[in-house]
């Protein structure tokens, strides 16, 4: 309930004021949350010093940290001026490069068929989310749950009114059907939100990570289109759209998921190098999973491999009888 108290009070604050204004009042709210959040701010500083930790001094990263929670928080202001954003003025958030890329992204999900938008906790990925609904490329998004069932209906309203269709990572498979009609899918995948993922090396260490936009691709035979909004230094935001990534697809399922995530998570690390200050994650990243989570990967990696030699096994048998 306190959450919720507080994003219905920004929301009123940030409805009455500027947008500049909002962002400056948000930033000293930033700084005040990195004071008094122990916990994020020490999950926030454990994946700097993993990630950056070679290149900058325990000095440098308390820097960059308080950095973070004040775009962050700035991010978060743009976030509750969403209602006032629609399709006429949302051309001023955006840099001129950034429309030609939307159009360029809408074309690339028209041509390819099913497609995933993936991107990460870098930048604004909601504002992306918005902006591309705008701009006549409506998605369907796989988001995270927030504590409080008052904050995530809060959320989940303001995706849905600027025309994104919402789907709880809880209900995962629901993801099927968008991609069975095509419709570009956008999911974050720099960190699990429900515990499951594959270890994979992020930033030269191991990490449990999400790997179900891999799953979705090679099962469906979807194109994955990294992306991110970042904030450039006049306030507006910059779309960036990488390489087409196609998964492999060969006899050994689990190791083409695990191809496809390493493309993926080598992605992310060039863009979170380039834009330290905007990557805003304050849950562990790199806390290896416990027994019980261990275990649950452990069984689901031998359902992979059952089912793909399950698969061999009738390709086999079709041959057989062929000849």
């Amino acid at each position: 309930m306190y959450a919720y108290i507080i994003y219905k009070l920004g929301a009123f604050l940030a409805q009455r004021l500027s947008l500049p204004t909002a962002r400056k009042l948000a930033a000293v709210v930033g700084r005040l949350m990195c004071l008094f959040q122990r916990r994020n701010r020490r999950h926030l500083y454990r994946n700097l010093e993993i990630a950056f930790g070679d290149q900058l001094g325990p000095r440098e990263l308390r820097r960059l940290r308080l950095k973070i929670f004040s775009n962050f928080a700035a991010f978060v202001a743009d976030y509750l001026w969403l209602p006032k954003i629609n399709r006429d003025n949302i051309v001023e958030f955006l840099t001129p490069e950034s429309l030609e890329k939307y159009t360029q992204l809408r074309k690339l999900a028209e041509d390819r068929g099913p497609a995933i938008y993936l991107t990460a906790h870098l930048g604004n990925w909601e504002l992306g989310g918005v902006a591309a609904s705008l701009l006549e490329t409506p998605l369907t998004v796989l988001v995270d749950a927030h504590p409080s069932p008052l904050v995530t209906r809060f959320f989940d309203a303001r995706r849905e009114e600027k025309g994104m269709t919402v789907v709880p990572v809880t209900a995962f498979r629901k993801v099927f059907r968008a991609i069975r009609r095509k419709r570009l899918v956008a999911i974050v995948g720099d960190r699990p939100v429900t515990g499951q993922g594959i270890l994979a090396t992020f930033f030269g260490k191991p990490a449990l990570v999400p790997d179900g936009h891999a799953l979705l691709a090679r099962r469906f035979g979807a194109s994955i289109i990294p992306g991110f909004l970042v904030m450039k230094d006049d306030g507006r935001y910059d779309l960036i759209v990488e390489d087409v990534i196609e998964p492999r697809v060969t006899n050994d399922e689990e190791a083409d998921i695990r191809e496809c995530v390493e493309r993926c998570l080598a992605v992310f690390e060039r863009y979170i190098r380039r834009y330290p200050e905007q990557w805003y994650v304050f849950r562990p990243v790199w806390d290896l999973p416990n027994q019980r989570q261990a275990d649950r990967l452990k069984a689901r990696q031998e359902r992979l491999r059952a089912r793909a030699a399950e698969r061999r096994r009738r390709e086999a048998a079709r041959t057989a009888g062929a000849r």
